[in-house]
This record gives structure tokens, C-alpha cells and sequence, in this order.
């Protein structure tokens, strides 16, 4: 087995980390062992119906506060006129009330999540041709086989000299 950071092999197939890097490699032994799947995929929960209100309600809360100064120099200089302020007061006011309601009658537990079926990969139809063999159909006498590898020409070559 490889190192997936680092590319150095590993002296046993039951080491935890990496000996070069410090990578941890039982991680990457149950996923292979699984076809790529996580044995306990993380579960990431909601928030609770009361948490998303208060954050809503803290959102316009803040967001007409930032508007303010735009809104206050638009009426006052381009307008003329009070009404874009008194809007803004209201989504101010909105946010408000938006966060005491939830705080107050919001639910505090988010429902359990269903548990999700896991899709496994459908596997690509199969090909008209037969697969590609490592040896050739014909070969003429007196030919010698070729290597089945690069590995083992570079070694007979190096084996030579």
C-alpha cells in the first residue's frame, strides 16, 4: 500500500500512520475495503426551528441597521419625505419581534433526519469486444515472447551489464 500524500510504500498493510509523512492510513484501508464508502457517514444536524427564527430575525434586525445611514441621507435628500425611514423602522421593529417570538415560542429541538438510503454506483454496461488480452494472437516462430511489463525489460537490461 501507498501513502496517498506522500507516495511512500508502506512496510505493512497494518500500520496506522505513514512512517515519512505521518499521514493516517486506516482511514484510507476502510474506505478501499468499502469501495470508497464511509463506514459512519457524519450526520450533520439541523438547526432547531427556534435557532433558524432567532438567526432570521437577527438578520433583518441587523440589516436595517446597516441600511440606516443610506435610507436617512435617500429621504432626507432625495425624497424628502419621512416614509423610507418609517419602512425601515418597521423591518428594525419586524426583526425584533421576529427574535422574541422564536425565542419565546420557537421549537427548541430540531426534528431527527431520515435516515437517507445509500445509492451505490451502477456499474457501466458491459462492452461488445472482448477485453484486450497481454498476449498477442499470433506470434511467428522463433520470435521470443515480449515482457509483460516495463519493469521486467528495464530489470533484464539492467541485468546484462
Amino acid at each position: 500500500m501507498f501513502c496517498p500524500r506522500c507516495g511512500n510504500q508502506a512496510t505493512s498493510d497494518r500500520i496506522r500512520f505513514c512512517p515519512a509523512c505521518g499521514f493516517r492510513l486506516d482511514g484510507v484501508i476502510d474506505l478501499l475495503a468499502r469501495d470508497g464508502y464511509l463506514s459512519n457517514p457524519p450526520i450533520i444536524p439541523e438547526p432547531s426551528p427556534r435557532k433558524r427564527g432567532i438567526r432570521q430575525g437577527a438578520m433583518l434586525f441587523f440589516s436595517s441597521l446597516v441600511l440606516f445611514l443610506p435610507v436617512l441621507y435617500f429621504s432626507m435628500e432625495v425624497v424628502r419625505s419621512p416614509f423610507p425611514l418609517l419602512l425601515l423602522g418597521s423591518v428594525f421593529l419586524a426583526g425584533i419581534f421576529w427574535m422574541l417570538y422564536y425565542r419565546l415560542f420557537g421549537d427548541e429541538y430540531a426534528p431527527l433526519p431520515k435516515p437517507e438510503q445509500v445509492m451505490r454506483p451502477v456499474a457501466p454496461p458491459q462492452a461488445s469486444l472482448a477485453p484486450p488480452q497481454n498476449l498477442p494472437a499470433y506470434r511467428p516462430p522463433g520470435e521470443p515472447p515480449q515482457p509483460h511489463s516495463v519493469i521486467e525489460k528495464t530489470t533484464r537490461t539492467l541485468g546484462r551489464e
